[in-house]
């Protein structure tokens, strides 16, 4: 490779942390919109302070179960809120231990018992070595790391959720009575409304949104191969069993007893693909919403500091639904190799799995950007009525199933092939319609029905479905905020 530097990038002492060096747009451009959202829980300082809150929790349980001694109010108290001491300078240091001794854990309980030595109430369960003791790195990672995921869902990812399905729920109420021609295979097929069309999309996320807040995620604590047998050697009398489901579930996780070093991660794989399947939705609305601006169906928000194209002075650009499609992608991208790996280990352990989870919150973050890009694009569409009417009137052949299904019905059996021969592939203004039925050898009363079919009317329960979603993804933005 030949080395032609233009000097293009940042000097060293100018290089900033999310900044203009920043390899992902996470950590980048979209880290003040809303990249520190997820780095507050996803970030390699966020994963120490868990496991230091996990560490803690764990001598507390000790203590409770007799096996260390009995601890004051005070020392509960101070080890409890240990983790509120990792701070951005203790983190430093921790890094700088890391890097000696080349194991992250390890420099976490070195930063552990530091922090613990200033009180000397806890000296002796640190100098007695209760710190980290019978636990294998994992059985704190994947607690910490479980937990800080459960956070997320429930004070973040799920909060934006409901933001998407109320710009969703506002669309849709504007756009209830909107009569469109819909399209199938990208062609005119028969009227609905977009309120309808809208509205099932909310639905659809809102269904996930639910699944997502009832998935119990797991956790455990089984020790070095699941079997607790270091904790079972030391004091047999004690049911570790026991205490390992009664830990987990105190974080709010649910246990799982039955492990190699690690949790199996079917729960894990399988919120990554509902998260897979939101993102899926997302992806379809955009393309939706991308569309309905092409035909000139909704009309984008014009804001005149903004610009559409370096070239092209008069472009608004979808760029919200574009934005959000990508994301989505990018999202689902990363998910597909996460599932594929996550659950398979070699024999007991090994870890190639930790260094994969080191990037779990980037799926979340990718999939948490396009929720916000959606709900903008949706707040900035208004619907064009008059482009709307202009459509839906200009081609009255997407009535043609309800006439022939009538005539059906009434026994005239070549109904179909009859209409086939006067619409396939062709316009129909009403005259023709009219002509057509007025031919037709049936009575008076039922060309007055058909004749009273147009594309304004033949929408069948299209408005009550709307109202019925409406309410329902409403429901559901109720219960997610519980």
């Amino acid at each position: 490779m030949v080395n032609i530097n233009p000097g293009f990038e940042v000097a060293r002492e100018n290089a900033s942390l999310r900044e203009g060096t920043a390899i992902s747009n996470l950590d980048g451009r979209l880290w003040e919109e809303m990249g520190s959202q997820v780095g507050r829980y996803f970030g390699d300082e966020a994963m120490v302070r868990a496991r230091v809150g996990i560490e803690a929790r764990y001598l507390v349980a000790l203590a409770k179960a007799g096996v260390i001694r009995k601890l004051t109010s005070k020392e509960k108290e101070i080890l409890l809120t240990l983790h509120k001491k990792i701070d951005s300078k203790v983190y430093r240091q921790l890094r700088k231990i890391e890097a000696e001794i080349r194991h992250d854990v390890i420099a976490m309980t070195a930063i552990m018992k530091k922090l613990l030595s200033n009180h000397k109430s806890l000296l002796d369960i640190v100098n007695h070595g209760w710190v980290h003791w019978g636990l294998t790195s994992e059985d704190v990672d994947n607690l910490s790391r479980t937990s800080l995921l459960v956070s997320y869902l429930n004070d973040v990812y799920l909060a934006e959720a409901q933001k998407t399905l109320a710009s969703l729920v506002t669309l849709a109420q504007k756009t209830r009575n909107t009569v469109v021609p819909s399209k199938t295979h990208l062609q005119p097929a028969i009227p609905t409304t977009l309120g309808k069309e809208i509205a099932l999309f909310g639905i659809r996320l809102a269904e996930l949104f639910l699944d997502i807040k009832k998935l119990k995620l797991r956790g455990k604590l089984t020790g070095a191969v699941g079997t607790l047998a270091a904790q079972k050697f030391v004091q047999p009398k004690i049911n570790w069993e026991k205490f390992s489901r009664d830990f987990v579930e105190s974080l709010g996780l649910e246990p799982n007893v039955y492990t190699t070093q690690i949790e199996s991660r079917t729960r894990l794989v399988e919120l990554l693909n509902k998260i897979a399947l939101v993102n899926n939705i997302l992806v379809d609305l955009s393309q939706d919403m991308r569309i309905y601006i092409g035909l000139d169906w909704f009309h984008q928000e014009v804001k005149k500091e903004e610009s559409g194209s370096s070239a092209m002075p008069q472009k608004v650009n979808p760029i919200d639904f574009e934005n959000a499609q990508g994301n989505a992608l990018l999202s689902n991208w990363i998910i597909d190799g996460l599932a594929r790996t996550l659950p398979v280990s070699w024999l007991q352990r090994d870890l190639v799995d930790k260094t994969i989870l080191r990037n779990l919150g980037l799926p979340f973050g990718y999939s948490h950007i396009s929720l916000i890009s959606t709900s903008k694009g949706l707040l900035r569409a208004s619907v064009n009525s008059v482009k709307i009417e202009m459509d839906l009137n200009s081609d009255w052949s997407i009535v043609s199933e309800g006439i022939q299904t009538y005539l059906r019905a009434q026994g005239i059996g070549q109904a179909y092939d009859s209409l086939k021969e006067l619409t396939r592939g062709k316009r129909l203004e009403k005259a023709d319609i009219s002509a057509w039925v007025d031919g037709l050898k049936i009575g008076n009363l039922a060309k007055k029905d058909l004749l009273g079919i147009s594309p304004q009317n033949y929408t069948g329960y299209a408005k009550e479905i709307s109202a019925d979603m409406l309410r329902e993804i409403q429901k559901a933005i109720r219960k997610l905020k519980k």
